[in-house]
């Protein structure tokens, strides 16, 4: 048996309930994308993020194949799901949330998620054997080779090594959204993101709020730089209340999500020096960073620097993207050309 959580443990307030059936249970854990860090995500027996063939393969294998799934808190929606690339067996599925229960075709109306999960807990009797074996944190030991290029797989993977326990994720959409699937951060609910609209130009706004929400967690923005053109001005907000984001500008020169559907100049956009927003926002520490070294000295400086937001801007290649995108871009390419 496996278990796939999803936002709605998140919602209602549940991820202590999730933790303990875990233990419990003695049961591996997938989390959907949307869902991403309901649970936590250095634990043993976590797969990493569920989201049918754009995910990993190793979460993939071991959710489609396991003799039971239970889905507690998932909304079934086209990003969890991989646009429809999920293959949940549903005669081998038990599914809890929105006040329902499913348990293959059979639907039982007026259950609350905190009800089920709770008796569930209760009832059930540890799985014996070990967990399923799976790919760790993906990491950067040889990081950084001295005048190599920036790359999104070589960004993450050095900020997988960079995280603290005191930090949380907040991603923009795009192909920070789903290169994040690769980030495993140390605390529960530490990773924010729109991934279900997908809205460009969440992150910045959102780490503002997320910062003063909670002072003792300090945001670490990925944004790409069409979605920061158009939300990045609250950086000047963030400097003037003294918090301390460090954002992460991956400046790729342009729309690359969208280029990678359907090309045309309408994915390109104007080429801001991002690293000097500090000559106009107030104090604020700018850093550009087109190689490896230049990237780790600056992720080094935004670390030390305290008294207001940090912005490395990365230079990336236009057609650099994570697999994850890559995936999802073959299949949205495919439905686009069917429709003209």
């Amino acid at each position: 048996p496996v278990i796939l959580a999803g936002v709605e443990l998140h919602r209602r307030g549940l991820q202590d309930l999730l933790a303990g059936f875990v233990l419990k249970a003695h049961l591996p854990v997938a989390a959907t994308l949307t869902g991403k860090s309901v649970v936590a995500e250095r634990q043993p027996g976590y797969l990493g993020v569920y989201e049918g063939a754009m995910g990993p393969e190793g979460a993939r294998r071991v959710v489609e194949e396991a003799d039971l799934l239970l889905l507690l808190g998932v909304t079934p929606n086209d990003i969890d799901l991989g646009i429809n690339t999920a293959r949940l067996d549903p005669a081998r599925t038990v599914r809890a949330g929105q006040e329902e229960v499913w348990v293959h075709r059979h639907r039982y109306p007026h259950v609350h998620l905190r009800d089920f999960l709770a008796a569930l807990t209760d009832a059930v009797v540890p799985h014996p054997g070990p967990l399923p074996e799976v790919p760790g944190p993906l990491g950067a030991p040889d990081f950084p080779q001295s005048g190599q290029p920036m790359t999104m797989a070589r960004m993450m993977a050095r900020l997988n090594d960079f995280l603290t326990p005191d930090m949380q994720v907040v991603a923009d959409s795009g192909d920070c959204l789903f290169a994040s699937v690769d980030l495993r951060v140390h605390a529960r609910s530490e990773f924010l993101a729109s991934a279900y609209y997908t809205t460009m130009g969440f992150a910045v706004p959102a780490a503002l709020g997320a910062q003063v929400a909670n002072p003792g967690r300090r945001p670490l923005v990925l944004v790409g730089d069409g979605a920061f053109q158009m939300t990045g001005t609250e950086l000047s907000t963030a400097a003037r209340l003294g918090l301390d984001p460090i954002v992460i500008i991956g400046n790729n020169r342009g729309y690359t999500t969208e280029r990678f559907i359907l090309e045309g100049s309408f994915n390109d956009i104007a080429d801001w020096r991002f690293h000097r927003l500090g000559e106009l926002f107030g104090p604020l520490r700018g850093f550009a960073a087109a190689t490896e070294d230049a990237f780790d000295a600056a992720l080094g400086g935004a670390l030390a620097f305290r008294d207001g937001p940090s912005v490395i801007e990365v230079a990336l290649r236009p057609d650099d993207c994570s697999a994850a995108l890559t995936r999802l871009s073959e299949r949205l390419r495919d439905v686009v050309q069917q429709s003209e």
